[in-house]
C-alpha cells in the first residue's frame, strides 16, 4: 500500500478500516483512458485453518474518468483559472454570426453538465472506434469524435447538415438554442438529427469536448473561403456585358464557425502547444474522412502547411484572394480584377468572463509585410501561385457604400469621380440578390444598368434601392441581400468590381423574471418583442431553454405582428439544478430568424418544501 500517492499516477490509500467498512482514496493516472469505468474491490480472507477466501465487490455507481485541465501532467492542462472557468465550466456562451461590420450574436446553451451530454459524448467516443490507449490523447479524441459529430453518407453521426432553406421534416438550424436537445435525440434514436449548420456543429462540439474536460470554444471567421487544399485563388465570374455569373462563383461564406481546443502537441516541434483549430462542419472529405484538424493555430499563422491534419484547408479559410474573370461565349476567361487579403476578417470568440467579443485575427494572421512572407511560404507547399492582373490607367475613383436599415429597406451607392482632364464614359451594372450566408444565390431582387458621362473633374453616382415589402416575403428567413457591382471605363478599360453582403440588424427579445427560482418549482419568464420591420411578421414561434432547466415545448405566436407592434408571452420553466443560470430564448418567423434574448436567474433550494 502506498501511503504517499504519486501525483497523477495510479495508486490508492487505505484511509480507514472498521469492521466490514473500508475507506479508500484512489488516484488516477494523468494519461488514463477516458471513459466509463466499473469499480470493483477484491478482498482476501485467510481463515484459522489456512483456507484462502476471495471476495469481489462491485460498486453500484459507474465511475467516469475525464481529461483534467487542473492537472499539470494532463495534456489539456490550462494554467489560468479564469480560462478554465470559461472554456470548461461555463454552460452558456455566445457565437458570432452575420458579416463584417454588422455582427449578429447568437447565445447558446452548451449545457455540458446536463446528464445526457456526458452520456452522449461517451456514445460518440464509442462510435468513433478509437482504440483504448488513444482515448487518453486529446489529439486523436478531437479528430475522431469530430468525424462522428457531423453526419454524412459514409460515417453517420450526430447532426445532419442542411443549407437548403427547407426544413419541414426536421428542426431548422436556427431554431435550436442549445446542444442538450440535439444530443438527447441522437442518443435515443442513434441516427442523424435534422438539421444543423456550421455554428450548430461547432456548438455541439464545444458541448461534447467540454463534457469530457477538454477546454474548447467556438471561433467565427468572417469572409471564410471554401478551398479544400489552398490550391488556387477564389474565383468570381462575369459576362462580357458586366453581369455576374453567380452560380459559378467559388464559395466565400459571409461567416464560418469552427472550434479550438487547448492541449499539448508532443507530435509537433516545441512551441506548438495551446489552441488547436478543427472544423466539424462536413465540407470536404479530407484524407478519406469528413474531418478537419486539429491544427496548431500558431502553425496556421506561420503558414506551416506541412504539419498535416488538413492544415491547408484551415489556412485557406482565413487567407487568400478573390480573382474576378470575364468569360466570353466560348468559355475563354480573362482576369480583370483581384481583391487581396479579403479572407479571414474579424475572427471572433467570446471573451473570458464577459459577453463581449474577443478578436482572434492576430492569432491566425500576421499583418503587413509578415503576412506577405507567410503567404509566400505557404505557396511553397501547395500548387497555388500568385496571379498578376495586367494594369490599366486608373483615373476614375470608385467608392462603394451600402447598408440595410432596421426596417428592412436597403440602399447601395456607387460614387464615381473623374480625376483626369479628359471626359470618361463609365458603364455600370448593379444588382441585388438574396443569398445564403454560404454565398449561394437564391433569388434576384433588383438590377440596374446605366451609362455615366463624367466630364473632367466631376462626380456622379449610381444607386440601387429596395423596400422591405418588395422582397422580404419572397425569400426565406435566413437569406440576406448581396450587392454585385461591375463598372467599366470605356476609354481606358479600368474596372471596378464589388460583391458585398448587406445584413439587416436583428431585433432583440426582452426577457424578464421575478425574483429567484426554486429547484423543482415552475417559474415565469416574460418575453417582449417589437416588430422593427415595415412588414408584418407571420408564422412566428418562440423557443426557450437554459442549463439545468426542464425543456419546454415550442410556443407558437397566434397572430401576425404588425409593423411596430409589441407582443408579450409568458413561458414557464422548471429548474433541476442550483446556481445562477442564463435563460436563452429565440424567435423565428417567415421573415426573420436569429432573434434572441437572454436573462439570468438564481436557482435556490425550495426551503418551504
Amino acid at each position: 500500500m502506498d501511503t504517499n500517492l504519486n501525483n497523477s499516477q495510479w495508486g490508492y490509500q487505505l484511509l480507514s478500516a472498521e469492521d466490514r467498512k473500508v475507506n479508500l482514496k484512489v488516484m488516477t493516472a494523468h494519461d488514463a483512458i477516458v471513459g466509463r469505468y466499473h469499480l470493483f474491490v477484491e478482498t482476501t480472507h485467510v481463515t484459522e485453518d489456512g483456507t484462502i477466501e476471495k471476495y469481489r465487490y462491485r460498486h453500484n455507481d459507474d465511475v467516469y474518468i475525464l481529461f483534467n485541465p487542473w492537472c499539470q501532467e494532463d495534456p489539456v492542462f490550462l494554467e489560468e483559472e479564469t480560462q478554465r472557468q470559461e472554456y470548461v465550466l461555463k454552460e452558456t456562451g455566445r457565437i458570432w454570426l452575420g458579416t463584417v461590420g454588422k455582427f449578429c450574436v447568437r447565445p447558446w446553451n452548451f449545457g455540458q453538465f446536463d446528464d445526457i451530454c456526458l452520456i452522449a459524448a461517451l456514445a460518440i467516443l464509442e462510435k468513433s472506434e478509437l482504440g483504448d490507449q488513444a482515448r487518453g490523447n486529446p489529439i486523436y479524441v478531437v479528430r475522431q469524435m469530430s468525424k462522428v459529430i457531423n453526419n454524412n453518407e459514409r460515417d453517420g453521426g450526430v447532426l445532419l447538415g442542411n443549407w437548403s432553406g427547407k426544413y419541414d421534416d426536421g428542426v431548422a438550424p436556427y431554431a435550436w438554442n442549445g446542444s442538450s436537445a440535439i444530443l438527447e435525440e441522437f442518443y435515443k434514436k442513434r441516427k442523424g438529427v435534422k438539421y444543423g449548420q456550421c455554428w450548430t456543429f461547432a456548438a455541439v462540439a464545444t458541448t461534447v469536448f467540454r463534457s469530457l474536460g477538454i477546454p474548447t470554444r467556438c471561433v467565427t471567421s468572417f469572409k471564410a473561403a471554401h478551398d479544400s487544399d489552398y490550391s488556387s485563388p477564389m474565383d468570381a465570374y462575369w459576362t462580357l456585358d458586366g453581369k455576374p455569373r453567380k452560380s459559378s462563383d467559388d464559395a466565400i461564406w459571409d461567416f464560418h464557425v469552427w472550434n479550438e481546443s487547448w492541449f499539448r502537441r508532443p507530435d509537433l516541434p516545441p512551441g506548438y502547444d495551446g489552441w488547436q483549430a478543427f472544423d466539424v462542419t462536413p465540407q470536404e472529405c479530407l484524407e478519406g474522412v469528413f474531418t478537419c484538424g486539429p491544427c496548431s493555430v500558431k502553425g496556421i499563422r506561420q503558414g506551416e502547411l506541412y504539419y498535416g491534419f488538413d492544415a491547408k484547408f484551415l489556412f485557406a479559410e482565413v487567407n487568400g484572394d478573390r480573382v474576378h474573370w470575364i468569360v466570353d461565349s466560348d468559355g475563354n476567361m480573362t482576369p480583370v480584377a483581384k481583391e487581396t487579403g479579403i479572407m479571414g476578417r474579424c475572427i471572433s470568440t467570446k471573451a473570458v468572463s464577459t459577453i463581449s467579443r474577443e478578436d482572434l485575427t492576430n492569432a491566425y494572421k500576421f499583418s503587413s509585410k509578415e503576412e506577405n512572407d507567410t503567404i509566400a511560404k505557404a505557396e511553397q507547399f501547395c500548387s497555388r501561385h500568385s496571379l498578376d492582373i495586367e494594369p490599366t490607367k486608373e483615373d476614375i475613383t470608385f467608392t462603394f457604400s451600402g447598408d440595410a436599415t432596421r426596417v428592412g429597406d436597403f440602399t447601395a451607392i456607387l460614387d464615381m469621380e473623374n480625376t483626369s482632364d479628359i471626359q470618361r464614359v463609365v458603364n455600370v451594372y448593379m444588382c441585388a440578390t438574396s443569398c445564403r450566408y454560404t454565398g449561394i444565390p437564391v433569388n434576384e431582387i433588383k438590377d440596374t444598368s446605366t451609362t455615366s458621362i463624367l466630364e473632367p473633374y466631376t462626380k456622379d453616382m449610381v444607386t440601387i434601392t429596395a423596400k422591405c415589402a418588395d422582397f422580404i416575403n419572397s425569400i426565406d428567413a435566413e437569406s440576406h441581400v448581396n450587392i454585385y457591382v461591375m463598372a467599366t471605363v470605356k476609354e481606358t478599360g479600368q474596372r471596378f468590381v464589388k460583391h458585398e453582403a448587406l445584413w439587416v440588424e436583428k431585433p432583440h427579445l426582452e426577457l424578464k423574471t421575478e425574483g429567484s427560482a426554486h429547484v423543482g418549482k415552475l417559474f415565469d419568464v416574460a418575453i417582449k418583442l417589437v416588430n422593427p420591420l415595415s412588414v408584418p411578421l407571420t408564422g412566428g414561434y418562440i423557443n426557450m431553454e437554459g442549463p439545468g432547466m426542464q425543456r419546454v415545448a415550442t410556443v407558437k405566436v397566434k397572430k401576425s405582428i404588425a409593423p411596430g407592434e409589441e407582443i408579450r408571452e409568458t413561458i414557464q420553466l422548471k429548474p433541476r439544478r442550483l446556481g445562477r443560470k442564463e435563460i436563452i430564448a429565440s424567435f423565428q418567423c417567415k421573415q426573420v430568424c436569429d432573434v434572441t434574448g437572454v436573462t439570468e436567474v438564481d436557482v435556490v433550494e425550495d426551503t418551504k418544501g
